[in-house]
């Protein structure tokens, strides 16, 4: 036939040029069927050249398990060079029984049942361990309808099953940085996570111990390096050094690579010996290892970073005693111990009178040698039991747990031992020192309170003439009173209506739509002007007021939403944050859908901004009241992400459907590397999870640079603009109007 050459040429195609051009061949060959009409032996010919072509195992095998026809990916993956070889031969000819008889007992299943099998997920018989197949098996009917035989289809699927593999130790990873755990468990659980990463590997994790040893953890020891240690030259070149060690152990076969675990400041935290048994790793697990590596690195940066701080915060420098978050973190646990026990704690809240003095006439070297003796006399009066801090230059903190009713004269003894003589620099002072006390649970339960309270009645002995001690009395709480008049003026606000709202817009750094507004709640005080939502929200939520005021944030938010959509606008998402007490109230969604319904705002222009830490209080709870909220049609996004205490792996519970980067780690982004990896993990995150992700405090272009080319699109900040009042906010929308967004690309 004179068309027999151009089909030929068009299906007999080189078996490893691209399968992007394969339509256009085969169009030309439907041409050429179209014009010419081809014979059956011909449309069999052309039938097997297009199978041969697909990159997936095709095949079919008779009632017994022979095979009958496949594609030559089936007949390469044997090791075979033509289907001929192939025809006849069973998975037992193959395979063997062992690897054959699971095979056949499915496709047996398919033939005497009828029913397909399709997608089954298994491992590959050849091509390693990690190479994994997606399987379909259809019964294949004759003519009449019989079954015959079984036809079978698998796709390569080991690229994808490895990215989840990947997902899920990156994940663990950002858990456990975030949650800050501890060194040995960080080490261990890094270890088993790569080691299920891949199967057949083995990991050492080898730490520095001085500057020439390099000691294996007990946490990741094969038993063939257990109690290894390396001594090395320079730990610049420590990690070939462990690579000859491990691979002079291990088979010659067995491939063996070292991955380095540094700082932020260069220095090696740890080095990562892996072996792979028989086989070398595929490319993207090693990319993974050394990104993994890196957050390592970050984890190891943050815990020690984490417990230098914590001493030093803790810890004053010049007398050796607690400062003020050390004593705050103490006497809650002692307070908590008497609430146990049913006994009371002192609180001395003490001052040197005139140190200023001292410090102007004999300079600050005086000073402070005075100041370590006065501590000194602290410690020495205090006991093993009690507890001493310096909280500020000359104002230290005393706690007497167990304090009876002698408390008085204790106080009493300790002012007197620091008034004697002290010989300072050549020079003999006496140090007077004001004294005031608070009890619990008398005059207060929590250590804010008490302090407070002892720092009141301290003042009250300066005023009385110092040098004393002074009970702590509740007429003396004239803070508590203003606070009190501050609660009747929140009251007296809501009836009035002084709360007013500012918008702050949400935009797409891709198309540079305004894609939604946060709502921000202001206080437009009859004398003192605007007041910030940090002034009055806590005292808010202490007094109960947060419900109705949240109510009159949400309806505001609302009703001026649809009045921005009745005036034409195109309708963005109105943000509207949420407190704990008012998500703990059990009215909640029936107020909501309360408020959406008088309002008339579709409810899918409502977000709700929720934090971690309000959360986890309750998960259960909280995973129920999310679950009525959406329900209702509104949405839910994860305020703050980052900075609270939640469970990655529980953030799938939770029907989000967007995370809010806290402003922490956008701040010193793009220039530290340790902020700019947490937050492109957290974006990787958020995809994976299916969930928006938006970064909030954005106040450069170099920042909203980096976030778009991390993959964050949506950004809140000062660099878009700043919370206005509703009608500036209108404007902008109004300008709004035409830019897509990315609902136009969905």
């Amino acid at each position: 036939m004179p068309f027999e050459p151009d089909i030929k040429r068009s299906l007999l195609v080189r078996q490893e040029r691209s399968t992007s051009t394969l339509p256009r061949h085969l169009e030309h060959v439907v041409s050429l069927l179209r014009e010419h009409g081809p014979t059956l032996a011909e449309r069999y010919s052309w039938l097997e050249a297009m199978i041969n072509h697909v990159p997936d195992y095709i095949y079919a095998k008779d009632l017994n398990g022979r095979f009958l026809f496949a594609n030559n990916a089936v007949v390469l993956n044997n090791g075979l060079s033509s289907v001929d070889e192939l025809i006849g031969l069973t998975d037992y000819d193959l395979h063997g029984p062992e690897l054959a008889a699971p095979i056949t007992e499915i496709e047996q299943r398919v033939m005497t049942s009828g029913i397909a099998d399709l997608g089954f997920e298994e491992r590959a018989l050849k091509g390693g361990p990690d190479r994994w197949l997606m399987m379909s098996r259809v019964p294949l009917k004759d003519t009449e309808g019989n079954v015959v035989g079984v036809v079978g289809a698998s796709r390569d699927i080991t690229a994808r099953k490895m990215s989840e593999r990947l997902m899920s130790v990156q994940a663990r990873l950002l858990e456990m940085i975030i949650a800050a755990v501890p060194a040995n468990e960080f080490f261990k659980s890094f270890a088993i996570l790569l080691q299920q990463a891949a199967d057949g590997i083995e990991t050492a994790l080898f730490v520095p111990h001085g500057k020439t040893n390099l000691t294996l953890t007990a946490c990741s020891a094969p038993e063939w390096l257990t109690g290894t240690t390396v001594c090395v030259d320079d730990m610049a070149t420590a990690a070939s050094k462990l690579e000859e060690l491990v691979r002079r152990k291990r088979h010659s076969q067995d491939h063996v690579r070292s991955v380095e675990i540094r700082a932020s400041d260069g220095s090696l935290h740890a080095l990562l010996v892996l072996t792979l048994c028989g086989r070398s790793p595929e490319p993207a697990f090693c990319e993974f290892v050394k990104s993994a590596a890196r957050l390592a690195g970050i984890a190891v940066d943050r815990l020690l970073a984490e417990k230098r701080i914590r001493f030093l915060a803790e810890h004053d420098a010049l007398t050796g005693l607690l400062k003020r978050d050390g004593l705050d973190l103490r006497l809650k646990g002692i307070l908590a111990s008497a609430a146990d026990a049913g006994t009371r704690v002192a609180v001395a809240f003490l001052d040197l009178d005139n140190f200023k003095l001292i410090n102007d006439t004999l300079g600050h070297d005086a000073g402070d040698e005075l100041l370590k003796e006065v501590a000194s006399i602290i410690a020495d009066a205090i006991g093993i039991d009690g507890l001493a801090a310096r909280i500020g230059g000359d104002e230290f903190v005393v706690v007497f747990p167990d304090a009876g009713d002698d408390i008085m004269a204790r106080a009493q003894r300790l002012r007197q031992s620091i008034g004697r003589l002290h010989l300072v620099n050549g020079h003999e002072l006496r140090a007077t020192a004001s004294i005031g006390l608070a009890v619990y649970p008398d005059h207060g339960a929590s250590p804010s309170h008490l302090l407070a309270r002892a720092d009141l009645a301290m003042y009250r002995t300066k005023r009385d003439g110092r040098d004393g001690v002074t009970l702590f009395a509740f007429e003396m709480a004239e803070e508590a009173s203003q606070k009190l008049l501050r609660q009747e003026e929140l009251r007296r606000a809501l009836k009035l209506s002084e709360f007013i709202l500012h918008y702050q817009p949400q935009k797409n750094l891709r198309t540079g739509a305004i894609i939604g507004v946060e709502a921000l709640v202001r206080w437009n005080h009859p004398t003192e002007g605007l007041i910030a939502p940090s002034s009055f929200i806590p005292m808010a939520e202490e007094n109960g007021l947060i419900l109705e005021l949240g109510a009159a944030v949400l309806e505001a938010a609302c009703r001026q939403g649809r009045a921005w959509q009745d005036r034409g606008l195109t309708p963005v998402k109105i943000g509207v944050n949420m407190s704990a007490r008012q998500f703990q109230d059990v009215g909640l969604t029936a107020m909501v859908a309360d408020v959406l319904a008088r309002t008339g705002l579709d409810p899918q222009w409502l977000e709700i901004e929720i934090t971690e830490s309000l959360i986890m209080k309750d998960v259960d709870a909280a995973v129920a009241r999310m679950e009525e909220l959406t329900k209702l049609g509104v949405a839910l996004a994860l305020d703050d992400f980052g900075t609270g205490y939640s469970s990655l792996s529980m953030l799938k519970r939770f029907p989000l459907s967007r995370l809010k980067i806290d402003r922490s780690f956008i701040a010193e982004s793009p220039h530290d590397l340790d902020d700019c990896a947490i937050v492109s993990a957290i974006i990787s995150l958020a995809r994976t999870l299916g969930l928006e992700v938006l970064a909030e405090g954005v106040e450069t272009q170099a920042q909203a640079d980096f976030l778009l080319s991390a993959g964050c699109d949506e950004v809140q900040g000062f660099l878009l603009g700043r919370p206005e009042p509703p009608e500036d906010v209108e404007r902008l929308l109004s300008l709004n109007q035409g830019k897509p967004s990315m609902d136009n690309f969905a």
